[in-house]
């Protein structure tokens, strides 16, 4: 690389690193909120907790590394235009694609790394996190269901607790049980209590009813009892490896799946769309490196439009990422349209390297800008008068 290209690619390396930092923590605290509830427990659930938290990073990277991409390179050619360094450029001869080289180069490096944490290490920090949950289970009545509320333990499994008792028994027991897809199950009980038999952790429902429904003919049969246990290793999803879910498999996997497998057989366009996912990701790093070329690549003489350039830029990448998961939700239900999974990050790249190249960019109509400037200086002007206020009381 020139001098200039290391130069670009420094700045925007630094920058984009820190941005991607900054997201990532954003969604790291956020997810880790609404899992909280597993924490609730001992200090070691905490410290499990976290572990998990930690084990699920890498699906938050997928997400966030290409945005983190978008907002460092916006910055520095943002500031690079605002410094005048962009025109002098342009004004010297040095084509475009020395500033769009660099972007390019960290971009395939962010696809690298992307390619390599969809493939690897999240589908096994996925595993390891499940794992993880289903160790929660073993305790999981005893301290970690909160009383008063419908805790949701995955799709299809409510559990309810209406009181913890001094004693140690559980007070007003509900198990909502719809995982299954040909038998739907409720269990009441008055009390219950978390024990253990030969080993296995158990509960103790007494006085209570079991609602078996049949979805099908809506016939429901109720089953009166005055003593019940349930394993809790039914609660959970087993341990053994044909139960993990699609999106915790290993790419050699979802390649030659076990046909045996209930989640191929229930879903048959799931197991394409996460493989061809997992074959996508990497493309969106290059594609938000040519949308910041397109809207703040180009040399500017004023300093104004950078926060609509910025704007703009963070709207189109969110409209591509939104048709990706369009797409891949789409491929879920019909296998065939895998093909979409590429035809969107492709399209938006050569849709970016064709305006890039050819110096057209984006930008709001000049009624939007002329509306934008007057709302601009009735702020500055409120805010004046609220400092002269102030200055005057």
């Amino acid at each position: 690389m020139t001098t200039i290209e290391r130069y670009i690619f420094r700045r925007v390396a630094v920058s984009s690193i820190g941005a991607f930092a900054a997201i990532l923590a954003v969604v790291w605290v956020s997810q880790a909120v609404t899992r909280i509830d597993f924490a609730t427990g001992s200090g070691g659930a905490i410290g499990a907790f976290l572990t998990m938290m930690a084990l699920l990073t890498p699906q938050f990277i997928t997400l966030t590394l290409p945005f983190g991409l978008l907002i460092g390179a916006m910055s520095v050619l943002n500031a690079m235009n605002s410094d005048s360094e962009m025109p002098i450029v342009a004004g010297v001869g040095i084509s475009r694609l020395t500033v769009a080289r660099p972007l390019l180069i960290l971009a395939l490096v962010f696809g690298a790394v992307i390619a390599l944490n969809n493939h690897v290490a999240e589908p096994a920090g996925n595993r390891a996190a499940r794992d993880i949950i289903i160790d929660f289970r073993t305790d999981l009545l005893s301290s970690l269901i909160t009383e008063g509320r419908f805790t949701r333990i995955e799709r299809g499994l409510v559990i309810y607790i209406d009181e913890r008792r001094p004693n140690g028994t559980l007070g007003g027991i509900m198990i909502a049980d719809r995982r299954e897809d040909n038998q739907h199950l409720i269990y009441y009980a008055r009390q219950g209590v978390a024990d253990e038999h030969n080993g296995e952790p158990v509960v103790l429902l007494n006085d209570g009813q079991i609602h078996r429904k049949d979805p099908v003919s809506g016939t429901i049969s109720i089953i009166r009892f005055q003593s019940y246990a349930i394993g809790l290793s039914q609660f959970e999803s087993a341990t053994d490896t044909e139960q993990y879910m699609l999106h915790e498999r290993s790419t050699p996997y979802l390649l030659d799946p076990d046909p045996n497998d209930r989640h191929v057989q229930r879903n048959p366009g799931q197991i394409r769309g996460e493989l061809h996912r997992r074959f996508t990701e990497w493309l969106y790093p290059a594609l938000f490196a040519a949308i910041a070329l397109v809207m703040a690549g180009q040399p500017r003489s004023h300093r104004s439009g950078a926060n609509t350039a910025m704007f703009l830029g963070f709207a189109g990448a969110l409209g591509y990422r939104w048709a990706g998961y369009f797409a891949y939700n789409q491929v879920k239900g019909d296998g065939s349209l895998f093909w979409l999974l590429y035809a969107i990050p492709i399209a938006g790249l050569a849709l970016g390297a064709f305006m890039f190249l050819t110096g057209r960019t984006v930008g709001l109509p000049d009624a939007a800008m002329s509306r934008l400037a007057r709302w601009r200086e009735t702020m500055r002007a409120a805010r004046l008068r609220a400092m002269r206020n102030r200055s005057t009381a």
